[in-house]
């Protein structure tokens, strides 16, 4: 039995934050893509087809609401579980990801192992 590796692609304008974010994601044993910019995210989510995309909420030209509103209008890339990945802790934002069609809302800053723990969570989620 092969263990296929998963593919976490990250959407976020901070370069920084998505360094940290592969460096975490890898060592835990994922595969990680990145993208800085919600255009070249979509593209990248169409080309790769990843396990899960973490999506940020304020980043230029288009926000995180209208990515995920494309990636889940796409025949492509509908079927890709979102989590929203955002400094926004308002119960409103939240609620508004989820109605967008995000299956989890994970809040930064966050602590290294739970970001890894939540993943894992969702993907065991969305494989059972």
């Amino acid at each position: 039995m092969s263990f296929k590796k998963k593919v976490v692609l990250v959407i976020d304008d901070n370069p920084d934050l998505l360094d940290i974010v592969d460096a975490i994601l890898t060592d835990s044993g994922y595969i990680v893509a990145k993208s800085q910019s919600g255009e070249s995210g979509i593209e990248v989510a169409r080309t790769l087809h990843p396990d899960l995309i973490l999506l940020d909420i304020n980043m230029p030209k288009m926000d995180g609401w209208e990515v995920l509103k494309i990636i889940k209008e796409d025949e492509k890339t509908k079927e890709i579980p979102v989590a929203m990945f955002s400094v926004r802790t308002d119960l409103k934002d939240k609620r508004m990801s989820f109605q967008k069609g995000a299956i989890d809302y994970i809040s930064k800053p966050f602590q290294y192992g739970k970001l890894t723990e939540k993943i894992e969570n969702i993907l065991n989620r969305q494989a059972g």
